[in-house]
């Protein structure tokens, strides 16, 4: 699904996300669906994406123009290259997310999701390099099964994930430069996101 540039405008209000967020969730709950989602992964999805919509909506004014809503949508998506329907392909998470999604027509969220492992900041062709790539870079480095700090969520990977440990951990530097980079340009901290994320 395409969306047209007027359709990208996200609007946080104190009363809750808006129509267009909520037509973004849907749009992954049916993914969620066709890929099969165990209830583990759509629980993460679920949080990194809830992070990427308090992070859009937190950015300043000064802040350079993303399209809030393909970010989103992308952290929402970035991890449909493990769904159980793909289990048995060699390649990483990451690049078979990429591909899922531009065949599904997603094209803005085919670089976020390819670059938003955490080891992918150790490759100049993988690294994240825009604001919105670096956003849900940092969403996925927040959200586990909840919000969680950038070391303690990327501990929990390298244990999940041995054969990774050593690049997560050559990455996590590396990491919180990205970090502080996406939070320069929101009005609140990271100490803060766990009470943003609703």
């Amino acid at each position: 699904m395409r969306t047209s540039p007027a359709a990208r405008t996200v609007v946080r209000t104190s009363t809750g996300v808006n129509s267009g967020l909520t037509k973004l969730s849907t749009k992954a709950e049916e993914l969620y669906r066709r890929y099969r989602y165990p209830e583990w992964l759509e629980t993460h999805s679920r949080v990194v994406g809830a992070i990427a919509e308090a992070l859009v909506a937190g950015r300043k004014p000064s802040a350079a123009s993303i399209d809030g809503e393909g970010a989103v949508l992308a952290a929402y998506l970035h991890d449909i290259g493990r769904s159980p329907l793909l289990d048995g392909d060699p390649r990483d998470h990451n690049i078979l997310s990429g591909l899922v999604l531009a065949a599904e027509g997603l094209d803005s969220c085919v670089e976020p999701a390819r670059r938003h492992a955490i080891y992918a900041v150790l490759d100049p062709e993988l690294a994240p390099r825009t604001a919105a790539e670096k956003l849900v870079y940092v969403a996925d480095r927040r959200g586990g099964q909840a919000v969680e700090p950038l070391e303690e969520r990327a501990r929990d990977t390298a244990r999940r994930h041995p054969k990774y440990a050593a690049e997560i951990a050559r990455a996590i530097p590396l990491a919180r430069a990205i970090e502080r980079e996406v939070f320069a340009d929101v009005s609140f901290a990271p100490d803060e996101l766990a009470e943003k994320v609703r």
